[in-house]
Protein backbone atom coordinates (compact mmCIF):
# COMPACT_ATOMS: atom_id res chain seq x y z
CA UNK A 1 0.00 0.00 0.00
CA UNK A 2 2.72 2.70 1.04
CA UNK A 3 4.74 1.56 -2.15
CA UNK A 4 2.34 2.59 -4.06
CA UNK A 5 1.39 5.68 -3.09
CA UNK A 6 5.13 6.15 -3.31
CA UNK A 7 5.94 5.58 -6.65
CA UNK A 8 2.56 7.36 -7.95
CA UNK A 9 3.89 10.19 -5.92
CA UNK A 10 7.13 9.98 -7.31
CA UNK A 11 5.70 9.68 -10.76
CA UNK A 12 3.77 12.98 -10.20
CA UNK A 13 6.97 14.65 -9.42
CA UNK A 14 8.82 13.10 -12.43
CA UNK A 15 5.65 14.28 -14.49
CA UNK A 16 6.36 17.58 -13.18
CA UNK A 17 9.81 17.88 -14.16
CA UNK A 18 9.69 16.50 -17.30
CA UNK A 19 6.26 18.68 -18.32
CA UNK A 20 8.68 21.96 -17.29
CA UNK A 21 11.96 20.50 -18.98
CA UNK A 22 10.17 19.20 -22.17
CA UNK A 23 7.07 21.09 -22.60
CA UNK A 24 8.12 23.74 -25.34
CA UNK A 25 5.19 23.98 -27.22
CA UNK A 26 4.80 24.87 -30.70
CA UNK A 27 6.80 28.07 -30.72
CA UNK A 28 7.77 30.15 -33.35
CA UNK A 29 10.31 28.75 -35.87
CA UNK A 30 13.23 30.74 -36.20
CA UNK A 31 16.56 30.09 -37.70
CA UNK A 32 19.70 29.87 -35.74
CA UNK A 33 21.21 32.70 -37.73
CA UNK A 34 17.83 35.02 -37.45
CA UNK A 35 18.13 34.78 -33.71
CA UNK A 36 21.91 35.84 -33.59
CA UNK A 37 21.02 38.60 -36.45
CA UNK A 38 18.48 39.78 -33.80
CA UNK A 39 20.83 39.43 -30.55
CA UNK A 40 23.28 41.05 -32.14
CA UNK A 41 21.37 43.95 -33.90
CA UNK A 42 21.74 43.44 -37.17
CA UNK A 43 17.70 42.73 -37.64
CA UNK A 44 15.62 44.21 -35.73
CA UNK A 45 12.68 41.63 -34.28
CA UNK A 46 8.94 42.98 -34.77
CA UNK A 47 6.28 41.15 -33.14
CA UNK A 48 2.95 40.99 -34.80
CA UNK A 49 0.15 42.31 -33.01
CA UNK A 50 -3.29 40.11 -32.78
CA UNK A 51 -6.22 41.86 -32.78
CA UNK A 52 -8.21 39.11 -31.40
CA UNK A 53 -8.26 39.02 -27.26
CA UNK A 54 -8.73 36.29 -25.41
CA UNK A 55 -8.98 36.04 -21.68
CA UNK A 56 -10.33 32.39 -21.85
CA UNK A 57 -6.85 30.23 -21.65
CA UNK A 58 -5.26 27.69 -19.64
CA UNK A 59 -2.58 29.20 -17.27
CA UNK A 60 -0.04 26.56 -15.51
CA UNK A 61 2.33 28.32 -12.76
CA UNK A 62 5.41 26.50 -11.00
CA UNK A 63 6.59 28.64 -8.31
CA UNK A 64 10.47 28.06 -7.22
CA UNK A 65 11.32 28.32 -3.63
CA UNK A 66 14.76 28.48 -2.64
CA UNK A 67 15.38 27.69 0.73
CA UNK A 68 17.96 28.06 3.19
CA UNK A 69 19.33 25.00 4.98
CA UNK A 70 16.97 25.73 8.00
CA UNK A 71 13.99 26.31 5.70
CA UNK A 72 13.82 30.09 5.28
CA UNK A 73 12.90 31.12 2.20
CA UNK A 74 15.54 33.00 0.06
CA UNK A 75 14.12 33.54 -2.70
CA UNK A 76 11.06 32.83 -4.91
CA UNK A 77 10.28 32.69 -9.20
CA UNK A 78 7.54 31.67 -10.93
CA UNK A 79 7.22 30.51 -14.44
CA UNK A 80 3.66 30.61 -16.07
CA UNK A 81 2.79 28.60 -18.67
CA UNK A 82 -0.06 29.93 -21.19
CA UNK A 83 -1.73 27.53 -23.57
CA UNK A 84 -4.46 28.87 -25.73
CA UNK A 85 -6.10 26.66 -28.34
CA UNK A 86 -5.48 28.57 -31.66
CA UNK A 87 -2.37 30.40 -32.32
CA UNK A 88 -2.08 33.95 -33.48
CA UNK A 89 -4.39 35.57 -30.37
CA UNK A 90 -3.83 38.18 -28.34
CA UNK A 91 -3.82 36.63 -24.22
CA UNK A 92 -5.49 39.59 -21.92
CA UNK A 93 -3.47 38.12 -18.48
CA UNK A 94 -2.99 39.58 -15.62
CA UNK A 95 0.14 39.44 -13.09
CA UNK A 96 1.93 40.49 -10.04
CA UNK A 97 5.14 39.15 -10.57
CA UNK A 98 8.27 41.23 -11.00
CA UNK A 99 10.42 41.87 -13.48
CA UNK A 100 8.30 40.10 -15.97
CA UNK A 101 10.35 38.20 -18.99
CA UNK A 102 9.30 35.34 -21.67
CA UNK A 103 12.08 32.48 -21.27
CA UNK A 104 11.05 30.69 -24.81
CA UNK A 105 10.74 33.27 -27.28
CA UNK A 106 11.25 37.43 -28.45
CA UNK A 107 7.67 38.31 -27.72
CA UNK A 108 7.67 40.84 -25.11
CA UNK A 109 4.34 41.84 -22.78
CA UNK A 110 2.44 44.38 -23.51
CA UNK A 111 1.20 46.28 -20.28
CA UNK A 112 -1.75 48.71 -19.14
CA UNK A 113 -2.83 49.82 -15.74
CA UNK A 114 -4.87 46.51 -15.50
CA UNK A 115 -3.77 43.43 -17.83
CA UNK A 116 -0.43 41.69 -19.01
CA UNK A 117 -1.14 41.31 -22.65
CA UNK A 118 1.19 38.48 -24.63
CA UNK A 119 0.92 37.95 -28.57
CA UNK A 120 0.72 34.39 -29.12
CA UNK A 121 2.59 33.43 -32.34
CA UNK A 122 2.11 29.79 -31.20
CA UNK A 123 -0.52 28.05 -28.65
CA UNK A 124 2.46 27.69 -26.01
CA UNK A 125 3.99 30.51 -24.05
CA UNK A 126 6.32 30.95 -20.62
CA UNK A 127 7.29 33.76 -18.96
CA UNK A 128 8.99 34.02 -15.41
CA UNK A 129 9.26 36.51 -12.58
CA UNK A 130 10.14 36.75 -9.30
CA UNK A 131 8.19 37.33 -6.30
CA UNK A 132 8.30 37.85 -2.58
CA UNK A 133 5.11 36.80 -1.09
CA UNK A 134 4.73 34.26 1.23
CA UNK A 135 3.97 30.45 -0.07
CA UNK A 136 1.23 28.33 1.63
CA UNK A 137 3.49 25.76 2.64
CA UNK A 138 6.55 26.83 4.85
CA UNK A 139 9.38 24.40 6.11
CA UNK A 140 11.63 24.97 9.71
CA UNK A 141 14.25 22.33 9.57
CA UNK A 142 16.13 21.63 12.87
CA UNK A 143 20.03 19.68 13.17
CA UNK A 144 20.62 18.32 15.92
CA UNK A 145 24.03 16.07 17.17
CA UNK A 146 23.88 14.10 20.00
CA UNK A 147 20.30 15.29 21.55
CA UNK A 148 21.70 19.08 21.00
CA UNK A 149 20.74 21.45 18.60
CA UNK A 150 22.87 23.42 16.13
CA UNK A 151 22.43 25.81 13.06
CA UNK A 152 23.85 23.99 9.51
CA UNK A 153 27.10 26.21 9.97
CA UNK A 154 27.51 24.58 13.40
CA UNK A 155 27.20 20.29 12.65
CA UNK A 156 28.97 20.49 9.30
CA UNK A 157 31.53 18.51 8.95
CA UNK A 158 30.56 17.00 12.96
CA UNK A 159 30.80 13.22 13.60
CA UNK A 160 27.98 11.62 15.63
CA UNK A 161 24.50 10.58 16.26
CA UNK A 162 22.11 13.24 13.98
CA UNK A 163 19.12 14.43 13.73
CA UNK A 164 17.22 16.27 10.82
CA UNK A 165 13.91 17.24 11.95
CA UNK A 166 11.07 18.80 9.16
CA UNK A 167 8.14 20.73 10.50
CA UNK A 168 5.61 21.71 7.41
CA UNK A 169 3.46 24.79 8.06
CA UNK A 170 0.40 25.12 6.23
CA UNK A 171 -0.38 28.93 6.50
CA UNK A 172 -3.41 29.28 4.07
CA UNK A 173 -6.14 28.64 6.09
CA UNK A 174 -9.97 29.81 6.62
CA UNK A 175 -12.84 30.06 9.11
CA UNK A 176 -15.77 27.71 9.14
CA UNK A 177 -18.66 27.42 10.55
CA UNK A 178 -20.41 24.35 11.14
CA UNK A 179 -23.29 23.18 13.08
CA UNK A 180 -22.88 25.94 15.33
CA UNK A 181 -19.48 25.62 15.79
CA UNK A 182 -16.18 27.63 14.36
CA UNK A 183 -13.50 25.87 12.83
CA UNK A 184 -10.25 26.95 11.01
CA UNK A 185 -9.53 24.58 7.85
CA UNK A 186 -6.51 24.17 6.11
CA UNK A 187 -6.11 24.37 2.52
CA UNK A 188 -6.19 20.73 1.39
CA UNK A 189 -1.98 20.14 -0.46
CA UNK A 190 -0.07 16.76 -1.11
CA UNK A 191 3.70 17.44 0.13
CA UNK A 192 6.28 15.42 -1.05
CA UNK A 193 9.63 15.74 0.56
CA UNK A 194 13.04 13.84 0.37
CA UNK A 195 16.60 13.84 0.29
CA UNK A 196 19.89 11.68 -0.32
CA UNK A 197 22.29 10.47 2.30
CA UNK A 198 25.37 8.72 1.07
CA UNK A 199 26.21 4.87 2.70
CA UNK A 200 29.98 6.18 2.89
CA UNK A 201 29.53 9.10 5.47
CA UNK A 202 25.88 8.08 6.97
CA UNK A 203 25.18 4.97 8.77
CA UNK A 204 22.05 3.12 10.88
CA UNK A 205 19.64 6.02 8.69
CA UNK A 206 16.28 5.45 10.33
CA UNK A 207 12.92 7.95 9.29
CA UNK A 208 9.29 8.49 11.10
CA UNK A 209 6.78 8.91 8.99
CA UNK A 210 8.14 8.16 5.74
CA UNK A 211 10.33 5.71 3.55
CA UNK A 212 13.28 4.73 2.59
CA UNK A 213 15.42 3.07 -0.39
CA UNK A 214 18.68 1.91 -0.78
CA UNK A 215 20.85 1.08 -4.35
CA UNK A 216 23.38 -0.12 -2.59
CA UNK A 217 25.46 3.34 -2.55
CA UNK A 218 22.83 5.65 -1.03
CA UNK A 219 19.77 6.00 0.75
CA UNK A 220 16.75 7.66 -0.83
CA UNK A 221 14.91 8.77 2.01
CA UNK A 222 11.05 10.63 0.89
CA UNK A 223 7.92 11.30 3.43
CA UNK A 224 5.11 12.45 2.10
CA UNK A 225 1.44 14.37 4.37
CA UNK A 226 -0.61 16.73 3.93
CA UNK A 227 0.37 19.40 6.63
CA UNK A 228 -3.02 20.72 8.71
CA UNK A 229 -5.21 17.61 7.85
CA UNK A 230 -5.61 16.51 11.55
CA UNK A 231 -6.29 20.11 12.93
CA UNK A 232 -8.69 20.54 9.57
CA UNK A 233 -11.06 17.05 10.40
CA UNK A 234 -9.72 16.60 13.99
CA UNK A 235 -8.24 12.87 12.81
CA UNK A 236 -6.93 12.61 16.41
CA UNK A 237 -10.16 13.91 18.32
CA UNK A 238 -11.87 11.73 16.76
CA UNK A 239 -10.11 8.83 16.70
CA UNK A 240 -10.03 7.52 13.18
CA UNK A 241 -7.18 5.09 13.30
CA UNK A 242 -7.53 3.58 9.66
CA UNK A 243 -6.18 6.77 8.38
CA UNK A 244 -1.96 6.53 8.64
CA UNK A 245 -0.68 8.96 10.84
CA UNK A 246 2.79 9.96 8.66
CA UNK A 247 -0.33 11.27 6.20
CA UNK A 248 -1.62 13.76 8.43
CA UNK A 249 1.47 14.14 10.82
CA UNK A 250 3.65 17.65 10.20
CA UNK A 251 6.72 16.75 11.07
CA UNK A 252 9.24 14.40 9.74
CA UNK A 253 12.55 13.09 11.17
CA UNK A 254 15.52 11.63 9.87
CA UNK A 255 18.14 9.92 12.58
CA UNK A 256 21.60 8.42 11.41
CA UNK A 257 25.38 8.34 12.62
CA UNK A 258 27.97 10.35 10.41
CA UNK A 259 31.40 10.45 10.29
CA UNK A 260 31.25 13.86 8.86
CA UNK A 261 28.18 15.78 8.45
CA UNK A 262 26.90 17.43 5.00
CA UNK A 263 23.87 17.39 3.45
CA UNK A 264 22.68 17.77 -0.09
CA UNK A 265 19.56 19.16 -1.31
CA UNK A 266 16.20 18.30 0.20
CA UNK A 267 13.37 18.97 -2.46
CA UNK A 268 9.76 19.13 -1.55
CA UNK A 269 7.27 19.53 -3.91
CA UNK A 270 3.53 20.72 -2.18
CA UNK A 271 0.37 20.05 -4.80
CA UNK A 272 -3.18 22.04 -4.21
CA UNK A 273 -5.97 19.69 -5.04
CA UNK A 274 -6.38 21.36 -8.48
CA UNK A 275 -2.91 20.45 -9.64
CA UNK A 276 -3.46 16.82 -8.81
CA UNK A 277 -6.25 16.89 -10.75
CA UNK A 278 -4.21 18.53 -13.61
CA UNK A 279 -1.63 15.61 -13.39
CA UNK A 280 -3.95 13.00 -12.60
CA UNK A 281 -7.27 11.49 -15.03
CA UNK A 282 -8.67 14.88 -14.07
CA UNK A 283 -11.63 13.51 -11.37
CA UNK A 284 -11.94 14.56 -7.97
CA UNK A 285 -8.08 15.02 -6.81
CA UNK A 286 -9.67 14.51 -3.36
CA UNK A 287 -7.63 14.32 0.36
CA UNK A 288 -4.83 14.04 -1.57
CA UNK A 289 -3.87 10.39 -1.47
CA UNK A 290 -5.68 8.70 1.23
CA UNK A 291 -9.11 10.26 0.55
CA UNK A 292 -8.62 9.07 -3.42
CA UNK A 293 -7.64 6.20 -1.94
CA UNK A 294 -10.99 5.51 0.24
CA UNK A 295 -12.66 6.77 -3.15
CA UNK A 296 -10.95 3.69 -4.98
CA UNK A 297 -11.58 0.87 -2.42
CA UNK A 298 -15.34 1.96 -3.17
CA UNK A 299 -15.15 1.58 -6.69
CA UNK A 300 -13.67 -1.82 -6.37
CA UNK A 301 -15.94 -2.47 -3.77
CA UNK A 302 -18.73 -1.20 -6.34
CA UNK A 303 -17.06 -3.47 -9.26
CA UNK A 304 -16.62 -6.36 -7.35
CA UNK A 305 -19.95 -6.63 -6.43
CA UNK A 306 -21.29 -6.07 -9.98
CA UNK A 307 -18.94 -9.06 -10.76
CA UNK A 308 -20.41 -10.98 -7.86
CA UNK A 309 -23.84 -10.47 -9.15
CA UNK A 310 -25.58 -9.28 -5.93
CA UNK A 311 -27.92 -7.86 -7.76
CA UNK A 312 -29.75 -10.93 -8.59
CA UNK A 313 -29.71 -12.15 -5.65
CA UNK A 314 -31.30 -8.97 -4.31
CA UNK A 315 -33.92 -8.93 -6.98
CA UNK A 316 -34.98 -12.59 -6.32
CA UNK A 317 -35.06 -12.01 -2.78
CA UNK A 318 -36.90 -8.46 -3.40
CA UNK A 319 -39.08 -10.59 -5.98
CA UNK A 320 -41.11 -12.54 -2.84
CA UNK A 321 -39.97 -11.26 0.43
CA UNK A 322 -40.86 -15.05 2.23
CA UNK A 323 -38.45 -16.61 0.40
CA UNK A 324 -35.72 -16.12 2.39
CA UNK A 325 -37.89 -16.77 5.81
CA UNK A 326 -38.79 -20.03 4.02
CA UNK A 327 -35.25 -20.67 3.08
CA UNK A 328 -34.44 -19.77 6.81
CA UNK A 329 -37.04 -22.04 8.01
CA UNK A 330 -36.14 -25.12 5.96
CA UNK A 331 -32.31 -24.93 7.10
CA UNK A 332 -33.41 -24.74 10.68
CA UNK A 333 -35.54 -27.40 10.30
CA UNK A 334 -33.09 -29.86 8.33
CA UNK A 335 -30.83 -28.87 11.53
CA UNK A 336 -33.51 -29.96 14.31
CA UNK A 337 -34.44 -32.99 11.79
CA UNK A 338 -30.28 -34.04 11.76
CA UNK A 339 -30.29 -33.37 15.74
CA UNK A 340 -32.99 -35.56 16.83
CA UNK A 341 -32.02 -38.31 14.08
CA UNK A 342 -28.12 -38.70 14.70
CA UNK A 343 -27.96 -41.80 15.92
CA UNK A 344 -29.78 -43.44 13.51
CA UNK A 345 -27.65 -41.30 10.63
CA UNK A 346 -24.40 -42.08 11.93
CA UNK A 347 -25.32 -46.45 11.96
CA UNK A 348 -26.75 -45.92 8.86
CA UNK A 349 -23.62 -43.85 7.69
CA UNK A 350 -21.55 -46.51 9.02
CA UNK A 351 -22.92 -49.54 7.50
CA UNK A 352 -23.41 -47.55 4.12
CA UNK A 353 -19.65 -47.58 2.74
CA UNK A 354 -19.06 -47.47 -1.02
CA UNK A 355 -18.36 -51.59 -0.66
CA UNK A 356 -21.71 -51.95 0.69
CA UNK A 357 -23.50 -49.36 -1.27
CA UNK A 358 -22.42 -51.15 -4.29
CA UNK A 359 -23.87 -54.46 -3.19
CA UNK A 360 -27.37 -53.33 -2.36
CA UNK A 361 -27.48 -51.69 -6.04
CA UNK A 362 -26.69 -54.62 -7.16
CA UNK A 363 -29.37 -56.19 -5.21
CA UNK A 364 -32.27 -53.55 -6.41
CA UNK A 365 -31.00 -54.15 -10.04
CA UNK A 366 -31.28 -57.56 -10.47
CA UNK A 367 -34.58 -57.80 -8.43
CA UNK A 368 -35.96 -55.41 -11.28
CA UNK A 369 -34.40 -58.17 -13.77
CA UNK A 370 -35.86 -60.97 -12.34
CA UNK A 371 -39.40 -62.13 -13.25
CA UNK A 372 -40.14 -63.25 -9.03
CA UNK A 373 -43.73 -64.59 -9.84
CA UNK A 374 -42.29 -67.46 -12.63
CA UNK A 375 -39.39 -68.10 -10.37
CA UNK A 376 -42.18 -68.60 -7.24
CA UNK A 377 -44.46 -70.50 -9.74
CA UNK A 378 -41.59 -72.97 -10.90
CA UNK A 379 -40.16 -73.51 -7.02
CA UNK A 380 -43.63 -74.59 -5.58
CA UNK A 381 -44.04 -77.61 -7.89
CA UNK A 382 -43.55 -80.77 -6.67
CA UNK A 383 -41.53 -82.05 -9.52
CA UNK A 384 -39.22 -79.30 -10.23
CA UNK A 385 -38.43 -79.20 -6.13
CA UNK A 386 -37.61 -83.41 -6.62
CA UNK A 387 -35.60 -82.26 -9.95
CA UNK A 388 -33.71 -78.87 -7.96
CA UNK A 389 -32.00 -81.64 -6.00
CA UNK A 390 -30.74 -83.45 -9.09
CA UNK A 391 -29.76 -80.58 -11.35
CA UNK A 392 -27.43 -77.83 -11.28
CA UNK A 393 -29.85 -75.25 -13.36
CA UNK A 394 -33.14 -75.67 -14.73
CA UNK A 395 -33.95 -72.27 -16.55
CA UNK A 396 -33.20 -69.01 -16.92
CA UNK A 397 -35.48 -68.28 -14.17
CA UNK A 398 -33.79 -70.36 -11.49
CA UNK A 399 -30.71 -68.87 -13.06
CA UNK A 400 -32.28 -65.09 -12.05
CA UNK A 401 -33.05 -66.68 -9.04
CA UNK A 402 -29.22 -67.77 -7.99
CA UNK A 403 -28.11 -64.54 -8.99
CA UNK A 404 -30.42 -63.32 -6.39
CA UNK A 405 -29.75 -65.57 -3.93
CA UNK A 406 -26.09 -64.44 -4.01
CA UNK A 407 -26.86 -61.42 -3.94
CA UNK A 408 -29.07 -61.42 -0.33
CA UNK A 409 -26.29 -63.81 0.52
CA UNK A 410 -23.88 -60.44 0.34
CA UNK A 411 -26.17 -57.69 1.21
CA UNK A 412 -27.94 -59.34 4.82
CA UNK A 413 -24.90 -59.86 6.98
CA UNK A 414 -24.74 -56.13 6.35
CA UNK A 415 -28.48 -55.33 7.03
CA UNK A 416 -28.69 -58.00 10.08
CA UNK A 417 -25.27 -56.03 11.82
CA UNK A 418 -26.97 -52.54 10.96
CA UNK A 419 -30.63 -53.48 12.23
CA UNK A 420 -28.89 -55.40 15.47
CA UNK A 421 -26.52 -51.89 16.29
CA UNK A 422 -30.20 -50.30 15.72
CA UNK A 423 -32.39 -52.15 17.92
CA UNK A 424 -29.63 -51.58 20.87
CA UNK A 425 -30.12 -48.39 21.07
CA UNK A 426 -33.46 -46.47 22.42
CA UNK A 427 -32.57 -43.41 20.49
CA UNK A 428 -31.95 -45.10 17.16
CA UNK A 429 -35.55 -47.82 17.65
CA UNK A 430 -36.99 -43.97 18.57
CA UNK A 431 -35.89 -42.74 15.17
CA UNK A 432 -36.83 -45.53 13.30
CA UNK A 433 -40.14 -45.37 14.39
CA UNK A 434 -40.38 -41.66 13.43
CA UNK A 435 -38.77 -42.62 10.33
CA UNK A 436 -41.88 -41.97 8.53
CA UNK A 437 -42.64 -38.57 9.48
CA UNK A 438 -39.40 -37.64 8.98
CA UNK A 439 -39.28 -38.06 5.56
CA UNK A 440 -42.31 -36.76 4.94
CA UNK A 441 -40.98 -33.39 6.64
CA UNK A 442 -37.75 -33.65 4.81
CA UNK A 443 -39.65 -33.88 1.26
CA UNK A 444 -40.97 -30.58 2.29
CA UNK A 445 -37.86 -29.41 2.86
CA UNK A 446 -36.88 -30.52 -0.36
CA UNK A 447 -39.68 -29.05 -1.76
CA UNK A 448 -38.39 -25.63 -0.34
CA UNK A 449 -35.09 -25.81 -1.39
CA UNK A 450 -36.49 -26.42 -5.19
CA UNK A 451 -38.45 -23.96 -5.32
CA UNK A 452 -35.55 -21.70 -4.31
CA UNK A 453 -32.99 -23.46 -6.81
CA UNK A 454 -32.45 -20.18 -8.58
CA UNK A 455 -31.78 -18.36 -5.81
CA UNK A 456 -29.44 -21.45 -4.21
CA UNK A 457 -27.52 -21.37 -7.81
CA UNK A 458 -26.87 -17.67 -7.08
CA UNK A 459 -25.58 -17.89 -3.69
CA UNK A 460 -23.68 -20.77 -4.56
CA UNK A 461 -21.93 -18.57 -7.75
CA UNK A 462 -21.55 -16.02 -4.69
CA UNK A 463 -19.29 -18.51 -2.99
CA UNK A 464 -17.14 -20.14 -5.82
CA UNK A 465 -13.49 -19.73 -4.89
CA UNK A 466 -13.09 -16.37 -7.31
CA UNK A 467 -16.42 -14.88 -5.57
CA UNK A 468 -14.78 -15.57 -2.00
CA UNK A 469 -11.30 -13.69 -3.33
CA UNK A 470 -13.27 -10.84 -4.07
CA UNK A 471 -15.62 -11.02 -1.04
CA UNK A 472 -12.21 -11.05 1.29
CA UNK A 473 -10.66 -8.24 -0.27
CA UNK A 474 -14.53 -6.00 0.00
CA UNK A 475 -13.85 -7.17 3.66
CA UNK A 476 -10.44 -6.56 4.27
CA UNK A 477 -10.80 -3.06 2.45
CA UNK A 478 -14.29 -2.61 4.96
CA UNK A 479 -11.97 -3.40 8.34
CA UNK A 480 -9.87 -0.42 7.01
CA UNK A 481 -12.60 1.89 7.65
CA UNK A 482 -14.19 0.11 10.57
CA UNK A 483 -12.92 3.33 12.67
CA UNK A 484 -15.74 4.97 11.25
CA UNK A 485 -18.14 2.87 13.14
CA UNK A 486 -16.87 3.94 16.39
CA UNK A 487 -18.04 7.21 15.58
CA UNK A 488 -21.91 8.48 17.33
CA UNK A 489 -24.44 10.04 14.49
CA UNK A 490 -23.40 13.40 15.16
CA UNK A 491 -19.72 13.20 14.70
CA UNK A 492 -20.39 11.20 11.75
CA UNK A 493 -22.54 14.64 10.31
CA UNK A 494 -19.72 16.63 11.55
CA UNK A 495 -16.74 14.72 10.04
CA UNK A 496 -18.62 14.81 6.86
CA UNK A 497 -19.66 18.01 6.47
CA UNK A 498 -15.73 19.66 7.41
CA UNK A 499 -14.32 17.27 4.84
CA UNK A 500 -16.77 18.86 2.46
CA UNK A 501 -15.76 22.04 3.04
CA UNK A 502 -12.01 21.23 3.47
CA UNK A 503 -12.09 19.92 -0.34
CA UNK A 504 -14.30 23.00 -1.19
CA UNK A 505 -11.36 25.46 0.05
CA UNK A 506 -9.01 23.01 -1.91
CA UNK A 507 -10.57 23.23 -5.30
CA UNK A 508 -10.64 27.10 -5.22
CA UNK A 509 -7.41 27.27 -4.69
CA UNK A 510 -5.90 27.26 -8.42
CA UNK A 511 -3.09 30.35 -8.60
CA UNK A 512 0.03 31.35 -6.26
CA UNK A 513 0.18 34.81 -7.85
CA UNK A 514 -3.09 35.89 -10.48
CA UNK A 515 -5.26 35.11 -13.19
CA UNK A 516 -8.01 36.09 -15.42
CA UNK A 517 -11.20 35.06 -13.82
CA UNK A 518 -12.45 33.20 -17.18
CA UNK A 519 -8.60 31.52 -17.29
CA UNK A 520 -8.19 27.73 -16.07
CA UNK A 521 -5.44 27.71 -13.77
CA UNK A 522 -3.42 25.43 -11.45
CA UNK A 523 -0.43 25.64 -9.46
CA UNK A 524 2.13 23.77 -8.10
CA UNK A 525 5.38 24.74 -5.50
CA UNK A 526 8.87 23.01 -5.82
CA UNK A 527 11.13 24.36 -2.65
CA UNK A 528 15.05 23.36 -2.71
CA UNK A 529 17.15 23.95 0.63
CA UNK A 530 20.67 24.85 -0.01
CA UNK A 531 23.16 21.99 0.56
CA UNK A 532 25.44 21.96 3.58
CA UNK A 533 28.76 21.06 2.49
CA UNK A 534 31.96 20.28 4.91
Amino acid sequence: MRKNIIFKSLCVILAVSLVLLTAAGCGKKTTGNEMLDVYSGKKEFKQTEYSNIIEKFKKQETVYVNLAPDGTTSNITVTDWIHTDMPQVRVADISNLKNIRNVRTLTAPVTDSENIYWDMDTTDLYYSGETDKETPVTFKIRYFLEGTEMTAEQIKGQKGNVKIQVEATNNLTAPARINGKDYTLSCPMLMIGGTILSESTFSNIAIDNGSMMSDGDKQILFFFGVPGMNESLGISELGLDFIDYSLYSNTYCITAYTECFELGNMMFSVMPLTAIGNLGNGGLPTSVESIKKIISDVENIQKALTGLDVDKIVNLLYGDTNKLQDMLDAVGDAVRLYEENEKLIKVIGKYMTDDNLAKLDKLAKDLEKTDMNAVANTLSDPAVMALVKMLPQLSSSLTSFSVLAQDLNDVMPILQAMMQEMDSDPEVKKSLENLPQTLTELKRILNVIEQNKELLNAIGELSSADSTEKLNAIMETADKYAGLGSLNEADTDLLAERVKQWINFGMQYKIFTECPIDADSSVIFVYKTAAIQA
